[in-house]
């Protein structure tokens, strides 16, 4: 379903009665203030560029989804927090600094280095990671860059940020291979020209037991 760019100010009540809802567009609704509760089948939601948005009243339980909240800087603290701290595969959001949620966190893009001390360890782990951009010059300069996305390696896999802003944190899933007591995790930009990794971090998401 997309609402983009309408004056809306409020969702209207038949849209959390639709059960099989996967993608929500609003972007661009400038006036809206408050989204309420809606469908757990939702796994793509683009709610970017509501500038008036401060409260969410949905769950966000379903481990799949994909939630862009960019340039909604109004949002308020328990708004944020709902991302932070919730199992999505993927989100952005407003903000200046790694939440102390990420219970690793280092300058840069590290490197981050995660003890285990439990017997016996699990195969596969599954982590959250989080990522804050700096531009390396000024925003006149990198404008058009500004709305492309930028690739971060870690682990030999590959993650594309979208859309790349700065003062916005960028929140995934990230599943690794455990082969000893120690994970290292370093991230680091395909390109380096318009972005750098300002800051980094890492917590521990949910495990897959092993066959």
């Amino acid at each position: 379903m997309c609402l983009t760019d309408t004056e809306i100010q409020e969702l209207p009540t038949w849209v959390n009665k639709i059960s099989r809802l996967s993608v929500f567009v609003l972007k661009g609704c400038g006036k809206l203030v408050t989204l309420p509760a809606i469908s757990e089948s939702i796994r793509y939601m683009d709610a970017s560029d509501c500038v008036s948005l401060e409260i969410l009243e949905c769950s966000f339980q379903n481990q799949y989804l994909t939630l862009n909240f960019a340039n909604c800087f109004k949002l308020n603290q328990e708004a944020r927090n709902l991302m932070i701290q919730n199992s999505c595969r993927y989100a952005v959001l407003p903000g200046g600094q790694v939440p102390p949620h990420f219970t690793h966190r280092a300058t840069g893009g590290g490197p981050l280095t995660i003890k285990f001390s439990e017997k016996p360890l699990p195969k596969y782990m599954i982590f959250k990671a989080c990522i804050l951009l700096v531009n390396k010059v000024d925003d006149d300069a990198c404008s058009e860059e500004n709305s492309m996305e930028v690739d971060v390696i870690y682990q030999n896999s590959n993650k594309k940020l979208y859309p790349a802003l700065a003062e916005h944190l960028y929140i995934f899933r990230v599943e690794a291979e455990v082969t000893s007591r120690e994970l290292l995790f370093e991230f680091k930009l395909k390109r380096d020209d318009v972005w750098k990794i300002g800051e980094c971090g890492i917590i521990r998401d949910v495990e897959i037991p092993s066959c």
